[in-house]
């Protein structure tokens, strides 16, 4: 049977490919593309795993009023991104309860390098309210009292409740215990 003449046959719109070797092109195109979309969801994965950890407050009473129980911590912020008022997260050294040793805090850094920090018993000026928690550790509030500027690499970290346990009883936070600045995810 002869060959209709391709000139006179109506044009249709290719919309996929036909014959196996144009099958081919199409299948390594799609396989590279679904490859390529793979290895920048896996690295996006990768940088965001590495960069932030998640958060979590179980306690019934906590030092931050009004915030959630999940917080994103940004393990790649600096001592120089936290600006007065930011929240921090940070690992308890040397706070003089063993309780807390090691445990993950998340305050404020009220007072920030160049700071002035003064602590009475009956207030602290800076953000916080006295010395509520004096009773509790056993000790004259009067121990506590001080007046003096926050040094070089150190925060002064405050709650936002009276009861919340921060530098008020064991001063400041050197920048090396930071570990990154607290967002409030809900």
């Amino acid at each position: 049977m002869p060959r209709p003449d391709p000139s006179v046959l109506p044009s249709r719109p290719r919309c996929w490919p036909r014959g196996p070797a144009a099958l081919a092109r199409w299948s390594w195109r799609w396989a590279f593309l679904a490859g390529l979309s793979l290895a920048l969801l896996l690295g996006a994965g990768a940088y965001a795993v590495t960069r932030y950890r998640l958060g979590l407050d179980f306690q019934q009473h906590g030092c931050l009023v009004g915030a959630s129980s999940v917080f994103l911590i940004d393990t790649f912020a600096s001592p120089e991104d936290v600006v007065q008022g930011d929240l921090v997260a940070f690992r308890a050294r040397g706070v003089g309860v063993p309780f807390f040793e090691g445990k993950l805090f998340v305050k404020h850094a009220a007072g920030v390098p160049g700071d002035w920090v003064t602590v009475t018993p009956a207030h602290t000026w800076i953000n916080g309210d006295g010395l509520a928690l004096a009773g509790a550790l056993q000790r004259d509030p009067a121990s506590f009292a001080r007046h003096e500027r926050v040094p070089v690499d150190q925060f002064w970290m405050l709650g936002e409740t009276a009861d919340s346990f921060d530098s008020r009883y064991w001063g400041f936070l050197p920048t090396t215990q930071m570990m990154g600045k607290v967002y409030v995810l809900f």
